[in-house]
């Protein structure tokens, strides 16, 4: 169960805008019957990729999943400035997965951590996601923030390329309340009482303005980055995934 690097155009060439060629990582899981699997896109947090997810994938991957872990734009091996925008991103990833044959098109999930978890609020309408679990979701007012500290992002690190001006400024725009009222899916939300990033509170905010089916998973104490990366909130999470399905 290994993975095989592919790449995959933001948005797609259909689209009028110019495309970004982005990396992933792709999962495949063993087909009994050859029977078409759940697709799962995977999304990472500010100056991370998708090798940083890889315990996570893994554990989705041996229930079952298709998995596609993608580097969000201006972030590992893929093109592009981290410009604002990249919940287009995911709805491409979510189209990319839903054009393999080994995936059941009907069933495409989302898993994000930190600023990919706002970013999966942001796409869920356009990318048609079945369900959605969010890790320590991010929000606007945390990453104007850090903007403003100085940091293009927050996690900036050697492999990310931010563009702060366009960043600042679609964030400026950005509700969390508005985009949560636009979800139509389940939403799982797991988040650590301790977390001294984006404090538990936005979960809670997220909680009232989603009008689904939705589970809030508070843990105590914990940081941003240990609920991330908890080998049994991976479990839990794969579980909550798995039922969606049905």
């Amino acid at each position: 169960m290994n993975a095989s690097p592919v790449r995959f155009l933001s948005p797609p060439g259909e689209q009028p805008l110019p495309s970004l060629e982005l990396a992933g990582l792709l999962y495949l899981p063993d087909r009994p019957g050859g029977r078409p699997a759940p697709g799962l896109v995977v999304g990472h947090g500010a100056g991370s990729n998708a090798a940083r997810h890889t315990a996570f994938c893994l554990a989705a991957c041996g229930h079952g999943f298709v998995v596609l872990a993608l580097d969000f734009r201006g972030h590992g091996d893929s093109e592009g400035r981290g410009d604002g925008p990249l919940e287009l991103d995911l709805a491409s990833a979510a189209l990319f997965l839903r054009r393999r044959p080994e995936v059941d098109p009907r069933h495409i999930f989302y898993r994000g951590s930190s600023m990919g978890g706002f970013y999966g609020l942001k796409a869920a309408p356009e990318a048609g996601f079945a369900a959605l679990a969010l890790v320590c979701p991010a929000d606007e007012t945390t990453m104007l923030r850090s903007i403003d500290r100085g940091d293009d992002a927050p996690g900036a690190g050697p492999l990310t390329r931010w563009d702060g001006p366009g960043l600042r400024a679609y964030f400026e725009r950005q509700d969390s309340r508005a985009l949560a009222a636009r979800v139509s899916c389940p939403v799982l939300l797991v988040h650590a009482r301790g977390d001294e990033v984006v404090p538990f509170a936005h979960s809670l905010l997220l909680a009232r303005h989603l009008q689904v089916d939705t589970t809030l998973i508070a843990l105590e104490g914990g940081t941003h980055t240990t609920a991330q990366h908890d080998p049994s909130i991976h479990d839990v999470t794969v579980a909550w995934l798995l039922k969606k399905r049905r």
